[in-house]
């Protein structure tokens, strides 16, 4: 049985004080912290990438399902009720301007794409709420992932799925977390965190 695994390269990008390498690694570290599975970084000049290796197909899926039960959480328990909680964000931008180009574009490849294509199939509609400017692309192997800015990029690196993650993504976003709302959300995410 062929072993699932997940690449992720840069495609290009405007970024001119990280060289590509370093922005691999810090993405590398974000999947880490995030999905505790260690990736490996090829270092192949221009064309490196990160390579993640599963042990089965069940072990990939497990990677998405976290952070897709951890939004249908989110959105079940607060988001989709709260068009006050949205508007935060709506009043920050987030609007793709498609005659901009994009800051980054991040490439992922696999040979198992479902449950990636079940994931950022959903992530659209969580980028749109949250003010991210970034969309994905399918492609037969994986997906192309574009951000439109550094923000989006930074954003990218938080942990969603603990508080200190969605802290920092609030302060990269210039939202205040004594905002009313924000202390709502984070009311929504200490009942994760005791769930899980």
């Amino acid at each position: 049985m062929i072993k699932p695994f997940l690449e992720i390269s840069i495609e290009r990008t405007l970024e001119e004080e990280l060289s590509k390498l370093e922005m691999l690694k810090k993405i590398g570290k974000a999947f880490k912290l995030l999905y505790k599975k260690d990736p490996e970084i090829v270092d192949l000049g221009d064309k490196s990438f990160i390579r993640i290796n599963f042990e089965s197909k069940n072990d990939f899926e497990k990677i998405y399902e976290k952070s897709f039960s951890f939004y249908v959480f989110i959105f079940e328990n607060f988001i989709d009720n709260n068009l006050e909680f949205q508007s935060i964000f709506h009043e920050k931008g987030g609007n793709l301007d498609n005659s901009i180009e994009n800051y980054l574009v991040l490439r992922y490849k696999t040979n198992t794409i479902n449950p990636i294509k079940h994931y950022f199939g959903f992530t659209t509609k969580v980028n749109k709420i949250f003010g991210a400017e970034v969309i994905n692309e399918e492609l037969h192997d994986g997906y192309l992932r574009f951000l439109q800015t550094k923000e989006d990029f930074e954003t990218l690196l938080t942990p969603g799925d603990i508080r200190e993650g969605w802290e920092e993504f609030f302060k990269i976003k210039k939202i205040d977390l004594d905002h009313p709302q924000i202390k709502e959300f984070f009311k929504v995410i200490e009942k994760w965190e005791e769930l899980f």
